[in-house]
């Protein structure tokens, strides 16, 4: 049955999912950062430190435009003041987003040869705690998108309590983003 990505977040874990197999990347870890970043919201934005979740792309671009096109947007959040030309909301877009930041993903695993570095990468981790903290905060929304999965398993301690809550949410969003199935 073909899934309805009519939705914002059918349409962000679509693309994520598509994005983790056209690169080869560990099953459910484009997701669980989708999940993590913007509980799988394609327009999902974060503009001087406000969150915003709109309903169409086309609301989305507005803002970003307001904001003078810097800000954190789309699935993955990506930095447009730092990666997008002026102008342009292509993080807006499901597809080009997932394909571009499983790439950028895949660019720092080959740099680093840890997913988890890539991770700490991705994120712009600047501490050693920093980037243990945002591993075990992608490590629980991957307990949700591929359960049993054993990435970053060392790292974190399996169902520590203080990640039941972000594991939860993430399960909800989730969730969500599958009903259109």
């Amino acid at each position: 049955m073909a899934r309805d990505t009519s939705s914002p977040r059918a349409a962000c874990l679509a693309a994520a999912r598509q994005a983790e197999a056209n690169h080869s990347l560990p099953e459910g870890l484009l997701t669980a950062i989708a999940l993590n970043e913007s509980g799988l919201h394609a327009y999902a934005l974060n503009l001087r430190g406000r969150a915003y979740f709109p309903d169409n792309r086309e609301e989305a671009a507005r803002l970003l435009r307001t904001a003078g096109g810097r800000g954190m947007a789309g699935c993955f959040q990506i930095n447009a003041g730092v990666h997008v030309a002026r102008g342009d909301d292509w993080p807006l877009d499901p597809e080009k987003a997932a394909d571009w930041a499983a790439g950028y993903l895949a660019q720092h695993y080959e740099t680093y040869g840890d997913w988890g570095r890539a991770v700490m990468r991705w994120h712009g981790a600047s501490s050693q705690r920093a980037g243990t903290q945002i591993i075990c905060r992608v490590h629980s929304k991957l307990e949700v998108a591929a359960p049993g999965s054993t990435l970053f398993a060392d790292r974190c301690r399996a169902g520590a309590p203080q990640w039941a809550r972000t594991r939860q949410n993430g399960a909800a969003h989730l969730e969500v983003a599958e009903a259109a199935d």
